[in-house]
């Protein structure tokens, strides 16, 4: 019997980390193979990136001609169109253009291009989508990752195993049961003030989190702002140094909701009506952190 088994690869251009507590080591090893398969299934499908997936297909074509879509991508889209209404447009499966505008343009701020989610026609009866507009590109960046983890947390429920930690880039967490200590798991965000130190910390038992910021230090240290954090809305970037991390039930509600509460103000996350949700939000002024809960 083995009491700690850790394994990883990398996908989604990132390293997915597993660790089970208390399990066999066969069971285990099993268990990993059948979640590394499903992750890469998943971003085969879904990638924006990879000249094969479902979605290059999609954005290939969709302009031209309607693409049929099979039931798991018909419930996908569907679950981001339902996401777009519930977070006031904030969660927008069709930024590409306008981060490619900014990583052109990297002196600019923001531009007059905006969402095109209006442009995405999908038929309920022959289950097919359509864009309406010959530059509208889906770019599911916001989703993959969360969606990934939801197989994975079924993938590990239907095991024996009853204590799990997988980290999906350090910023999306999913825990399963209790840490081996049988304490909760202790999830820490780091400060970007002081590099290795926590500013707030999650208690996790079977939850997950996940963070989403608009920053990132360079390879000699210096802040840069991320050219993928944009208001759909408006068509800026955001300029203050933030992070938001939302803990949930569900990992695929954490991941949508982080990178959709990282565009919206206070007054606007507190319109978002989720329950069970905890999201904490961590600016920085001045050299200080502030944290706000919601």
């Amino acid at each position: 019997m083995s009491k700690v088994y850790h394994n990883s690869f990398f996908s989604m251009g990132t390293r997915l980390n597993v660790v089970f507590s208390n399990a066999d080591d066969e069971l285990c090893g099993r268990l990993f193979r059948m979640i590394e398969n499903e992750v890469h299934r998943i971003e085969l499908k879904l990638s924006y990136f990879l000249p094969e997936s479902f979605i290059s297909k999609i954005n290939n074509e969709a302009f031209e001609s309607a693409v049929e879509l099979d039931s798991e991508m018909w419930k996908i889209l569907n679950q981001c169109l339902d996401y777009n209404k519930l977070t006031l447009g904030a969660f927008d499966i069709t930024m590409r253009r306008l981060v490619d505008f900014f990583k052109h343009n990297p002196e600019e701020t923001e531009t007059d291009l905006t969402s095109c989610m209006q442009c995405i026609q999908l038929d309920d009866e022959e289950k097919s989508i359509r864009f309406t507009d010959e530059h509208t590109k889906i770019d599911l960046g916001g989703f993959g990752k969360g969606y990934a983890l939801e197989k994975v947390l079924r993938l590990v429920n239907d095991s024996p195993i009853e204590s799990a930690f997988i980290s999906f880039g350090e910023s999306s967490i999913l825990a399963k049961g209790k840490h081996p200590s049988g304490k909760a798991w202790q999830v820490g965000l780091n400060s970007y003030i002081n590099s290795g130190e926590s500013v707030y910390s999650f208690e996790l038992e079977n939850e997950s989190v996940s963070t989403s910021s608009n920053y990132f230090l360079d390879d000699t240290g210096q802040l840069q702002f991320k050219i993928n954090v944009i208001n759909p809305i408006n068509g800026s970037i955001k300029k203050e140094i933030e992070t938001v991390s939302v803990k949930s039930k569900s990992p695929l509600e954490a991941e949508i909701l982080s990178t959709a509460m990282l565009i919206l103000n206070d007054e606007q996350i507190s319109a978002v009506k989720i329950n069970e949700v905890e999201i904490v939000k961590i600016s920085y002024h001045n050299g200080e952190a502030s944290i706000t809960k919601f």
